[in-house]
């Protein structure tokens, strides 16, 4: 399947592959051609890939893509055609650009941006509205106009006799499930669960593990199941203010597995001296595909333990990113038990929930016209896909495809770029093509709630700590704020929750905030500021755009001289 969007027209285009062998590129020879890969495929050495590029024919492309069965990115030039590709799940971005008959291809954002000459007066009206609001850019677009990026399971084609186009291998899209019993669905999990921790026991190949390890399930699933499966060269981290939530019950899991913990303690002074560091500008700046703000809550944690010696050059990184969206837990209950309509209404519904949800974070940016603009870009994204599926009750696949490539594989599994930047290999289990191709067709009945996913794991128990260690328990730190806290939030009662929670983000979060998200801000900044801030993150996009030249106080201006300009 081929892509619709306009491509740059030309005679006999190439591609320049603008990456480099450090952060994990490798150069290999394909015959004639040039073969830059990053990532692993199972059960094939890089030689091995690079013989099948060398023989690969542009009628076999689509196929033999869809049988690597790995985490990757790769390039191929030659003198015939050449290639550029993501994987199913894009955790390896790519991004392109084409200036005549040279079609530049790279993820280092400000490495194509500087070749191209680009400044704050190329950036792209509807997406920067889109990126201020959610952090993240919607479709195959990026901040920049000129500048395009291959959204998960698609591929670049460049060949001197047609112009250069995007093909389409592999599409994620939960459609109508095939008829199974209840029982055969939990087996076919549980089995599921085993395979994908031998998967990673042999990609680990007794290598030292770093998980990462939270409250949540995800992490929990991972860490439970190399225990179970005897791995035992594992260490568990957890990280934040002491005492958090997270923090607590990680140790209660790595105790019962037997494992290594470790805790890096978060302070407002330590978070913000980490990212005002210039290392911490030079990781942004190698996270930055012009898609969506760098991860950020990890990167003092691992800093830390760099400094103190505690992570080893062969160390392999696994967190449980995103177990908790492919299981069903972000579908939204407008979307369950409330199909039918008009295909208007059930459009309309289906938009409501995507920005409801994910363009909330600078509520005094929503004007018509740049909530306008965001609907357009989404029902284009959405029409691009296919459009709504033929039975209502299926609406909900529309809204987990589209934050499926656009949240959840620009931003969250973006995350793994800081991994690269230390030097260190990563695995993202729960992003394989077998949990993707079960939750794919898995019935709404038994994702909704996570009610499978909680079920098995529960029942399974896997190494015992699945029954009566919680899941993300209510902890709110320091205690010493606990009774302030109360005490005003009785006397914001007669005003109604809206008004609470609004005063609450603005005095109290800074201090009890996680991940002390806030910190490279001043408090005084933060309580004193008017723009009503959803989270932490509308900080983060402020800041990321800031660097970019686009001042969200001035962003209207800067766009009413784009629209001028234009006409």
């Amino acid at each position: 399947m081929t892509d619709t969007r306009p491509a740059p027209t030309t005679t006999k285009p190439r591609i320049d592959a603008l990456v480099s062998a450090r952060f994990g590129w490798r150069r290999l020879s394909a015959g004639d051609r040039v073969f830059w890969f990053r990532g692993h495929v199972r059960d094939r050495s890089d030689d091995a890939l690079a013989a099948e590029a060398a023989a690969l024919s542009r009628a076999d492309i689509a196929s033999w893509l869809d049988g690597l069965d790995g985490h990757f990115a790769l390039i191929l030039t030659g003198p015939e055609w050449s290639l550029a590709v993501v994987d199913p799940v894009r955790s390896s971005p790519l991004i392109w650009a084409q200036r005549d008959d040279v079609i530049y291809v790279t993820h280092d954002g400000p490495r194509l941006r500087d070749t191209l000459g680009l400044g704050p007066d190329d950036i792209d009206i509807a997406q920067g509205d889109a990126f201020a609001m959610g952090g993240f850019t919607i479709g195959g677009a990026t901040l920049y106009g000129a500048i395009r990026q291959l959204i998960p399971g698609t591929f670049l084609l460049a060949a001197p006799d047609t112009p250069c186009t995007i093909g389409t291998y592999h599409t994620w899209r939960p459609r109508p499930p095939l008829e199974c019993d209840p029982d055969d669905l939990a087996a076919s999990l549980s089995r599921l669960h085993e395979n994908l921790i031998e998967r990673l026991i042999a990609d680990a190949a007794g290598r030292p593990i770093l998980v990462p390890l939270s409250a949540g399930l995800d992490s929990r699933l991972l860490a439970s199941g190399l225990a179970a499966a005897g791995y035992d060269n594992v260490h568990c981290i957890a990280y934040g203010r002491a005492g958090n939530r997270e923090a607590v019950v990680s140790r209660q899991i790595a105790q019962r597995l037997g494992y290594r913990w470790s805790f890096v303690p978060y302070t407002n002074p330590t978070v913000r001296d980490a990212c005002a560091s210039e290392d911490h500008r030079a990781y942004e700046a190698y996270a930055d595909s012009f898609t969506a703000i760098p991860f950020p809550q990890d990167y003092f944690a691992l800093i830390t333990l760099r400094e103190r010696g505690d992570l080893p050059a062969d160390t392999l990184v696994v967190n449980g990113q995103s177990g908790d969206f492919t299981s069903g837990n972000h579908i939204p209950e407008s979307l369950i038990g409330h199909a039918g309509g008009s295909d208007e209404s059930r459009m309309m519904r289906v938009l409501g929930t995507l920005v409801a949800k994910h363009f909330k974070h600078c509520p005094g940016l929503a004007t018509d016209e740049r909530m306008a603009r965001i609907h357009s870009l989404l029902t284009s994204e959405i029409m691009a896909a296919g459009g709504l599926p033929e039975n209502p009750e299926d609406d909900y696949g529309v809204y987990e495809r589209s934050e499926f490539v656009d949240r959840q594989a620009k931003y969250v599994i973006n995350g793994q770029r800081l991994y690269e930047y230390l030097g260190l290999d990563w695995r993202l289990p729960l992003w394989e093509r077998p949990n993707l191709d079960f939750w794919e067709r898995a019935p709404l009945s038994a994702k909704a709630s996570q009610s499978l996913y909680r079920e098995v794991l529960e029942r399974d128990n896997w190494a015992g700590v699945w029954r009566d260690i919680p899941v993300n328990p209510m902890r709110i730190r320091p205690v010493s704020l606990m009774i302030v806290r109360q005490i005003a939030k009785i006397l914001h009662a007669p005003l109604g929750a809206e008004r609470w929670h609004d005063f609450e983000r603005r005095y109290f979060t800074y201090w009890m905030a996680p991940l002390c998200s806030y910190a490279p801000w001043p408090y005084r900044r933060i309580a004193l500021d008017r723009r009503n801030f959803y989270s932490a993150i509308g900080w983060y996009i402020e800041a990321y755009l800031n660097r970019h030249g686009y001042d969200l106080s001035g962003a209207r201006n800067a766009i009413r001289r784009q629209l001028d300009h234009l006409n």
